[in-house]
């Protein structure tokens, strides 16, 4: 189930805040490092290194293992590797508290790291492939009862089983730079939450161009 979608579209804009085109959901709060930009269809968040939105917490976007949940976005790389690691996504257990997802760029590669919170701490995976500075990706996290599973362009690249069960993540979202830490440079581009987990088909699906 969809429960959250920002398309950055000039008709979702108001000031510094893009609006959730389901509507009923709170909007993306754009700090003064973070603009938008056209994308490859409708718009785009542009970046610059430092720069992120900010989603509040709110019940819609509580997401539960148990009911399967998944984050789809895509993102073209501006810059390469810079030396230390930099926040796609990140969404706390709640206000102030640990990382209950967290997406990150390796700092000397163009690599994904995925990590989600646990009962007994942090369980994490790393992509296979590399991104292509200058070319757009499609990022697909789907986390259910049987793990967690990265694609990367519709297809999976790498997925392992969890040990030990997820801590609900309830707080609030950070496109870009988490607090206090360096964040993608460059373009994100239809972020999607879902309160349930897809299938391989529908992410192969949200994949296709267009």
């Amino acid at each position: 189930m969809l429960v959250a979608h920002w398309t950055f579209e000039v008709a979702q804009v108001d000031g510094r805040t893009v609006g959730d085109v389901i509507g009923g959901g709170p909007p993306a709060v754009l700090d003064g490092h973070a603009e938008v930009v056209p994308g490859p269809a409708g718009g785009a968040l542009r970046l610059d290194g430092t720069g992120r939105a900010v989603v509040a917490a709110a019940p819609r976007l509580v997401l539960s293992q148990l009911f399967g949940f998944a984050v789809a976005f895509s993102v073209d790389l501006t810059a390469g590797p810079g030396g230390e690691w930099r926040g796609l996504f990140y969404k706390q257990v709640a206000e102030h508290d640990a990382r209950g997802i967290g997406i990150w760029l390796y700092p000397d590669e163009p690599r994904l790291r995925v990590q989600l919170f646990t009962s007994r701490g942090p369980a994490f995976v790393d992509s296979h492939r590399r991104l292509t500075p200058g070319e757009w990706a499609h990022v697909a996290l789907v986390v259910d009862t049987g793990g967690m599973f990265l694609y990367l362009d519709g297809e999976l690249d790498v997925a392992v089983p969890l040990e030990h069960p997820v801590v609900t993540p309830a707080g609030p979202i950070h496109l870009g730079a988490e607090p206090g830490r360096p964040g993608l440079t460059g373009l994100l581009a239809d972020v999607r939450v879902y309160a349930s987990a897809l299938d391989e088909e529908a992410v192969r699906v949200l994949a296709e161009p267009g």
